[in-house]
């Protein structure tokens, strides 16, 4: 196993979303991306539990948040409709390759399944807190052996 490939792998297919204008493995908070390099994605790194098994590989199961950022300066507009549309192209992003042959997202091969595992927390434009800001951090696990 390559936890540094692998996560890797898994930063370089969600850069590429339609419409990031930020991309990177190191978070920065959010007071610190300014408006014009939003939406901003960021993937971090999280535990990783492995669990021997007798006799066959360690069943290695790896984490991983990815938070975005946007900005919707329009009053009109709820933030969280920005939000929405790129939480779904993250969701997208790691669907399977090729679901007729497997229905894993395998990430080149490097994993057995790579998927959004758990709650996806959504901050929105409270006035006077996070203005014209909208805020997701979705978890992904990574399912390996060693």
């Amino acid at each position: 196993m390559q936890s540094e490939a692998i996560y890797q792998a898994l930063f370089d297919r969600l850069k590429g979303i339609d419409g990031i204008v930020t991309a990177s493995r190191r978070l920065r908070h959010f007071n610190q991306v300014p408006s014009e390099q939003r939406p901003a994605l960021f993937v971090t790194q999280g535990n990783q539990l492995e669990v021997p098994v007798k006799g066959l590989n360690a069943k290695i199961e790896l984490e991983a948040s990815v938070y975005i950022y946007i900005h919707e300066s329009d009053p009109a507009i709820a933030p969280s409709t920005r939000l929405n549309l790129l939480v779904d192209l993250v969701r997208e992003a790691i669907k399977p390759d090729f679901p007729e042959v497997c229905e894993y997202q395998q990430l080149g091969g490097l994993v057995e399944h790579c998927w959004v595992d758990g709650t996806i927390e959504v901050f929105e434009a409270v006035e006077n807190l996070l203005d014209d800001q909208g805020i997701a951090i979705i978890p992904i696990r990574i399912l390996t052996t060693n």
